[in-house]
């Protein structure tokens, strides 16, 4: 599994409540309602078969991972719109007749579910004929419409057509194909509005032929006049502003039977576009890409993922990012000097597996530069890795791998968001990452689970060299409930002027920084909203609302039901209820929401301040089945206050209690609870034998903030130990 992943922006429904002189509550006026926990994610296939998971990443763009670790290699790259494109190797050779817009996985995500539906152009005056993989559904002149039906043999006809092509020792791609296949409905490129010069792009492979492939074109002045991705077929003119250039295209080498066995990236920079009438033409050869990429890890490991990292950005830090995956397939460059106009940011990116499974240990190393040097031999020692011990926990209903995904993270990174690499392992376990500290220090992690497709993501962390952690991944009780952040993450519990914002994220686990977030399956929802007891917001398929409200003290209750029973692999937690009680007086000097965390009730004029709403870890005694075994259960709770890079409440908490039940609600019996100022012990006798006990938690602070959290069938009750 690899890909590009990261964490996506969340929203809550937004009301406005008018009231009047007697502070009674009038009927909320509904402003702009709408759903805040629908999937987000889709698989989607491409033309070749290859499978992907895409979901959306930050500032409007589009995240991916790979179903599977990549047969191939795949150039990936995003638009200036937001757009992610994710080209097999073999298929790069023949962009021109085959559109890109195939390779559009944000626009795949977006159609229904189903065969891929294409548009075909054959030449003027052909016939529409049947093409492989593909069948015709309707036809008129030369153009036809139908559907991707089979992806190997539309394939295979890339890869004959290949192997011809090398057999007779012509450039790949040069078995044409006998039309134009396009996703349907897919938009036509936007041409930037500037005075414009005619620049022609070319190709020119190991032997000095012109090939099919894509040119990323970045205008280094400024990326605003002109950013693009341009198939290029032969010699392609475009018209493109005035100023400096830089330039890059990777290359695909193939073996007798059409697979690609090698890749190739190759730059141009300082390309200048005049004011001269003469058509300059700008071209990229792959006879300069002849430094190899190595990584030689300092433990024993199976290569399984080799990925090239290109950020070309003007001066402002507006550009491209192109990353070339692939597992076992060599990898060349061309070396380039660091750029005197913005950045080229170089970061290479290998993972590697134990050469046994039942080891149980990968590692995940990083390496960057500014410019592309001449040594591509990377190496590490032992001394440089930190380690991270991932503890997996898995519901037992769950059955399917989990996937742990790695990336580096650096400000460059950030910009264009985050890079990692991973792949599934069976769980539950103990999986020991061995990550890399010579690029940096900051990594992050995520955690895709198998049934559920429920992506568990964290803020990155930072890790010395030599340090040892462990992370737990999925930890039950699984809860609802709000966190402590570090990374950008918009407050959900805030207040700016007199707007208030509750809102409450559906599932959580026991790490402080770690949320959930439903790919495939969404839990239903319902949330209500108590201002001093009456209530003003009240919906199905919400997580939270914001009000605005006279500024005057209040005490606000937010009550979210999730039920998440019907999602594959569910059987513990599957109906949670958390009541956050808030103390709201626009008067007091609450915490400041600090950069670069976002308000949702936001006032230009007003600072945004963090409510104290209140948060509970959770430290099950138990396996990492969530089952125990021992006749006398033990748990620790850590109760504290949502908080945004350190801000928030420190309001001392003041009590907590836990109850049981063995019935499923009907009857509750308290617990003991031992602790003080935040840290407790509960304790009580385990049920019999195969029951799914239900726990009910509440805690209090000395503000008058409170938190009930009530799980059903929190953990399971495994046979007594001997």
């Amino acid at each position: 599994m690899g890909g590009r992943v990261s964490g996506r922006r969340r929203t809550v429904v937004s009301i406005a409540l008018v009231l009047g002189s007697f502070a009674v509550a009038a009927p909320a006026a509904v402003a702009e309602p709408f759903s805040a926990a629908a999937p987000q994610g889709r698989e989607v296939a491409l033309p070749t078969g290859d499978r992907l998971t895409v979901f959306p990443g930050p500032n409007g763009g589009t995240n991916y991972a790979f179903s599977s670790p990549p047969s191939t290699t795949f150039q990936s790259y995003q638009t200036d719109g937001g757009d992610r494109y994710v080209i097999p190797g073999e298929a790069v050779p023949f962009l021109g007749r085959l559109d890109k817009s195939l390779f559009d996985v944000t626009a795949l995500a977006r159609m229904p579910a189903g065969a891929t539906p294409v548009e075909i152009t054959f030449p003027a005056g052909a016939t529409p004929a049947v093409l492989p993989g593909i069948t015709l559904a309707s036809s008129a002149g030369n153009t036809a419409t139908g559907y991707l039906a089979s992806p190997a043999e539309f394939t295979a006809d890339l890869h004959r057509r290949l192997a011809e092509d090398a057999a007779a020792g012509r450039p790949a791609g040069s078995s044409a194909l006998p039309a134009t296949i396009r996703l349907a409905g897919a938009p036509r490129e936007q041409q930037p509005r500037y005075p414009m010069k005619i620049v022609g792009l070319r190709l020119l492979d190991l032997q000095g032929r012109s090939v099919n492939g894509i040119v990323s074109l970045i205008n280094t002045d400024s990326a605003a006049k002109l950013l693009r991705h341009v198939d290029v077929d032969g010699v392609t003119r475009i018209a493109v502003p005035e100023g400096h250039y830089a330039a890059s295209a990777t290359f695909s080498d193939f073996d007798s039977t059409g697979s690609v066995i090698a890749t190739r990236t190759s730059w141009v920079e300082g390309f200048a576009v005049g004011d001269s009438p003469e058509v300059r033409t700008l071209t990229v050869e792959e006879k300069y890409a002849t430094a190899e990429v190595k990584v030689a890890p300092s433990k024993s490991t199976t290569q399984e993922l080799l990925t090239t990292n290109f950020f070309r950005e003007d001066a402002t830090g507006r550009g491209f990012a192109i990353g070339i995956s692939g597992s076992t397939t060599k990898q060349y460059v061309r070396p380039v000097p660091k750029p005197a106009q913005g950045v080229l940011h170089y970061v290479v990116q290998w993972a590697g597996k134990a050469p046994k499974p039942e080891d149980r240990y990968r590692v995940d190393l990083s390496f960057s530069s500014e410019g592309i040097g001449e040594d591509q031999s990377f190496s590490t020692k032992d001394s440089e890795l930190a380690t991270v011990r991932d503890r997996m926990y898995a519901d037992p209903a769950d059955t399917m791998p989990v996937a742990i995904d790695s990336g580096p993270v650096d400000p460059v990174i950030l910009r264009h968001g985050l890079g990692a690499s991973g792949f599934f392992i069976h769980a539950p376990g103990v999986l020991t990452d061995y990550l890399g500290t010579t690029h940096t220090r900051q990594w992050v992690q995520y955690e895709q689970k198998g049934s559920s497709y429920t992506l568990m993501t964290a803020d990155p962390r930072t890790y010395r060299p030599g340090s040892t952690t462990t992370v737990d991944w999925s930890r039950g009780p699984l809860t609802a409930g709000l966190g402590q952040w570090r990374r950008d993450r918009l407050c959900e519990a805030c207040y700016s002027g007199g707007t208030v914002s509750v809102a409450i994220p559906e599932l959580r686990d026991s790490e402080p920084d770690h949320t959930a977030i439903p790919l495939f399956y969404a839990p239903r929802l319902h949330f209500s909203l108590y201002r001093n007891d009456q209530q003003i917001f009240d919906q199905d398929g919400a997580y939270g609302a914001s009000v605005d409200v006279p500024k005057t003290p209040a005490t606000f209750r937010g009550v979210l039901d999730v039920d998440r029973t019907a999602i594959p692999g569910v059987g513990q937690a599957g109906k949670l209820r958390t009541e956050l009680t808030l103390q709201y007086d626009p008067a007091a000097a609450g915490a400041v929401l600090p950069p670069p965390h976002r308000c949702q009730a936001s006032d230009p004029t007003q600072p945004c301040r963090i409510l104290g709403a209140l948060t509970v870890d959770y430290r099950l005694d138990s396996d990492l089945s969530t089952t125990s075994s021992s006749p006398l259960q033990l748990l620790e709770l850590h109760v504290g206050h949502a908080a945004y890079s350190g801000s928030g409440s420190h309001s001392p908490i003041a009590s907590a209690t836990v109850s049981i039940s063995a019935d499923n609600g009907a009857t509750w019996q308290p617990a003991q609870v031992f602790g003080l100022f935040g840290e407790y012990v509960a304790m009580w006798r385990n049920p019999p034998a195969g029951t799914s006990p239900s726990l009910k938690v509440t805690a209090r602070d000395l503000a008058g903030n409170a938190i009930t959290q009530t799980i059903s069938n929190a953990y399971t009750v495994g046979k007594a130990e001997r």
